[in-house]
C-alpha cells in the first residue's frame, strides 16, 4: 500500500511540474501585462556582455539542457526556449523571467542557482533567441535594473524566419 501512494504521489508530482512548466510563463505574460503597460516607453536596450553569455552556456548545459534539449528545442512535457518562450516572455520585464528561474529552476534543485548564474543564464537565452546587446556592459542582476529592461518582442521579419 505504501509503495501505491509514493508511486502515485511521485507520479502527482510529475504531472504537477508539467503543468507549472506550462501555465507558469503564461500566467507570468498575463499577470504583468498591466505592470508592463503602466512604465513609460519600452524600458532600456537590452545589454550583456559576451562572457555572460559564455558562461550561460555552461550553465545551461549542465542545469537546463537535460530538460529543455540541447538546442533549446524543448520536448514531449517540456516547453521549447525559442519559439513558445520568446512568445510568452515578449515585451516582459526581464526582472520576472530571472526571478521565475531563480524560483522554479532547475526543476530538480529550484532556486540553487546564485544571481550571477541567473543572469548568466538570462543572457544566453537572450542571445540564443536572436537578441541583440545594446554593449558589452553585463546585464544587471539586481531586480531593480532588470525591472527596467524588457523580453524583446521578435520583429516580424524574424519571426517569419523561424517558420517553416
Amino acid at each position: 500500500m505504501t509503495r501505491f501512494f509514493t508511486l502515485r504521489t511521485a507520479r502527482f508530482a510529475s504531472v504537477l511540474s508539467v503543468f507549472l512548466l506550462h501555465t507558469a510563463p503564461a500566467w507570468a505574460d498575463t499577470h504583468y501585462t498591466a505592470h508592463a503597460a503602466s512604465q513609460s516607453g519600452n524600458g532600456h536596450a537590452v545589454s550583456f556582455s559576451a562572457e555572460q553569455v559564455a558562461h550561460g552556456a555552461q550553465i545551461y548545459a549542465g542545469a537546463c539542457a537535460m530538460c529543455h534539449g540541447a538546442d533549446l528545442e524543448g520536448g514531449h512535457d517540456v516547453p521549447d526556449l525559442s519559439t513558445y518562450f520568446t512568445a510568452r516572455w515578449a515585451n516582459t520585464p526581464i526582472d520576472q523571467l530571472a526571478g521565475y528561474i531563480s524560483r522554479a529552476m532547475p526543476l530538480m534543485a529550484p532556486g540553487t542557482l546564485p544571481p550571477q548564474d541567473t543572469a548568466a543564464l538570462v543572457a544566453f537565452l537572450l542571445h540564443q533567441n536572436g537578441v541583440i546587446s545594446a554593449t558589452d556592459a553585463p546585464l544587471p542582476m539586481e531586480e531593480a535594473r532588470l525591472a527596467k529592461l524588457r523580453f524583446p518582442a521578435p520583429s516580424a521579419s524574424s519571426a517569419a524566419a523561424t517558420k517553416p
